[in-house]
């Protein structure tokens, strides 16, 4: 039987391109649709009590996790909420993360990050100054373990952004309940290339089912909606 835990709902909210890249084989990030107005993911921020990321989008996009307007901001408040999301990040090794950009400086809100015992002591206590650290793990994240943290802290309802990695571990671990998906019009191909899900990957007896429970569509590019099975 599944451990039971308190967490908070969890929902994917991320593109890809049209043969299901999240960037090119650089990584670095990259459109994936052209002009692209980025509505649906400014969107979701506004209904998320935290936005996470892994740390590969950490170290590689610095992003903001902003709501971007005042008028998001103002209808997170009627909901309820902070005017913008808590930032939160799966790092497993935070020494050559610096305390700079705009995952640590951009708006004025909890910015949480969860890591493991690889993470010296010395810089554990550095970043304090700037974020809340949680250690959790030898030398990957307890996602499960850090989902009930973020619970106990008020978050009801976690937004993840990528990348691949993260996500696969969150699905392996029965730990999403709904999958917000844009697909581009743009063919990124590289065998190397980042994927929507990477990690090690699933078995034919262990893929993960998904229900679509709506689709969109817009000038050049689709949102598909689905809960996880």
């Amino acid at each position: 039987m599944a451990e039971k835990i308190n967490r908070p709902f969890v929902f994917l909210c991320t593109g890809m391109s049209l043969d299901g890249k999240l960037a090119t084989s650089e990584r670095k990030q990259t459109e994936i649709v052209t002009n692209d107005d980025k509505e649906m993911m400014y969107e979701c921020r506004i209904k998320a009590d935290a936005v996470m990321v892994g740390g590969r989008t950490l170290f590689l996009d610095d992003p903001g996790l902003a709501v971007k307007t005042e008028e998001r901001q103002n209808q997170r408040l009627k909901l309820g909420k902070t005017k913008d999301p808590f930032k939160v990040a799966i790092v497993s090794d935070i020494s050559n993360l610096k305390p700079t950009g705009d995952f640590f400086h951009r708006g004025n809100t909890r910015k949480i990050i969860f890591t493991t015992e690889k993470s010296p002591e010395s810089k554990i206590n550095e970043l304090k100054d700037f974020c809340e650290i949680y250690v959790y793990g030898k030398q990957k994240v307890d996602l499960k373990q850090a989902l009930s943290k973020l619970y106990e802290l008020g978050v009801k309802s976690l937004m993840v952004e990528g990348g691949g990695e993260l996500i696969f571990s969150l699905l392996k671990d029965n730990l999403v309940d709904e999958i917000n998906l844009k697909i581009g019009n743009l063919i990124i191909g590289g065998r190397n290339s980042p994927t929507f899900c990477d990690g090690e990957g699933f078995l034919q007896d262990t893929a993960k089912k998904v229900k679509l429970i709506d689709l969109i569509k817009k000038e050049n590019y689709l949102i598909l909606k689905y809960n996880v099975e």
